[in-house]
């Protein structure tokens, strides 16, 4: 009977316990620790950038012309001669010019012989004038002072016209030698020694000053500004290069057709460029829009809470983490300012980790509740408050 009884209740013990750990009474498997992942506030620069790509481009160009200045045509009026015989050439496409370089010269004696006929005009007409001021004081009847009056001024017209044909005759000859206004690469040379130059462009010229203009989507257009620094990277020569904003286009751009976003020229002028940069090269641009250097920063994924409430948990030397309230400054995705509330070699909660028996299972550091930690989940930094 005894022994009945000591077989009943070790079944109702073994039982009870397996009813015991169905119900969660015991885990399969140990309780789950958490640790978590910390970061230290430190001193650092902090900016927030905007990406784009675009392609170089030479700031200016010149179409160089016999008979005019840079980037401008012969007048042609009066019958000016326009036929130019190239006498010098000292230009071949991809050639890097100075400023003040002489590039071409040309010889046009039909311009020598009219700037002939326009000084002799020009004498003739200060002859009339001189002879209708004459005739004009010894009038003394009214009909005679109307007329010379007349012929006076049309002796003084007549001068005038002569004067301005004799000066742009003149203008056109001091402009026989094409000069190079400024640093600048040669595109194209359309003239041959000892052979008339056409009427149009002798020699194209590129400057050597870059840009680059990138198309910006209208979610980050109003954060840029002209003068504004900028990085320029262009893999094709391997070259890292700074730059500055200089003109932001005021009308956008047509919607790409495949996505349907709206973006903005973007021009970005390079300093220094380095002589191996050429047009059409593709450009990868990141604008600053908004720095702080030399400050007190955590990573953002430390930063909790919502704008003028933010906090972030601080490890305690007993190694639990405390809510402790901040002031931010520059928020950005990777880097958030610090202006009050943390000292520099603090150790901040990024994340947490929780660590079992039957394996390890990761939280990032995105939504992670502490235990103990106070109220609010995380929240990732993006932008100024």
């Amino acid at each position: 009977m005894r022994l009945k009884l000591l077989a009943i209740l070790g079944l109702l013990v073994v039982g009870g316990a397996a009813i015991f750990v169905t119900v969660g009474g015991l885990p399969s498997s140990a309780a789950a620790a958490t640790t978590y992942l910390t970061s230290t506030a430190a001193v650092a620069d902090v900016s927030d950038d905007i990406a784009a790509t675009g392609a170089i481009a030479s700031s200016t160009s010149w179409k160089l012309v016999f008979g005019a200045a840079a980037g401008a045509t012969p007048s042609g009026q009066n019958g000016s001669p326009a036929t130019w015989r190239v006498t010098v050439l000292k230009a071949n496409v991809g050639d890097r010019v100075k400023k003040g370089q002489v590039l071409a010269m040309a010889a046009n004696p039909d311009l020598d012989t009219a700037i002939v006929t326009a000084t002799n005009d020009a004498a003739s007409a200060e002859i009339q004038l001189a002879t209708a001021n004459d005739a004009y004081i010894a009038a003394t009847t009214t009909d005679t002072q109307r007329q010379t009056r007349s012929a006076l001024l049309n002796a003084r017209n007549g001068l005038t016209n002569s004067e301005s044909t004799l000066a742009e005759l003149k203008d056109e000859r001091a402009h026989n030698s094409l000069i190079a206004p400024a640093d600048a690469i040669v595109t194209a040379v359309n003239v041959t020694r000892g052979q008339d130059a056409p009427t149009a462009e002798a020699i194209d010229l590129a400057s050597v000053a870059f840009e680059v203009t990138a198309d910006v989507v209208e979610t980050d257009v109003a954060s840029v500004q002209v003068g504004q620094t900028a990085s320029v990277t262009v893999a094709a020569i391997s070259a890292d290069l700074t730059g500055s904003v200089s003109a932001i286009a005021p009308v956008a751009l047509s919607a790409s057709s495949s996505n349907g976003v709206v973006s903005y020229a973007v021009t970005v002028k390079l300093n220094a460029p380095p002589p191996t940069l050429r047009p059409g090269m593709t450009a990868n641009v990141t604008i600053t829009t908004a720095s702080a250097s030399g400050v007190l920063a955590v990573p953002a994924a430390a930063i909790r809470g919502t704008s003028d409430n933010y906090t972030v948990l601080v490890m305690t030397a007993a190694g639990t983490p405390q809510a402790q309230p901040v002031t931010v400054g520059l928020m950005t995705s990777s880097l958030v300012e610090i202006k009050s509330g943390l000292s520099a070699g603090d150790v901040v909660v990024t994340g947490t980790s929780s660590q079992q028996r039957a394996g390890t299972t990761n939280t990032g550091a995105g939504n992670f509740v502490v235990p103990g930690g106070g109220g609010g989940g995380f929240r990732g930094g993006g932008g100024n408050p």
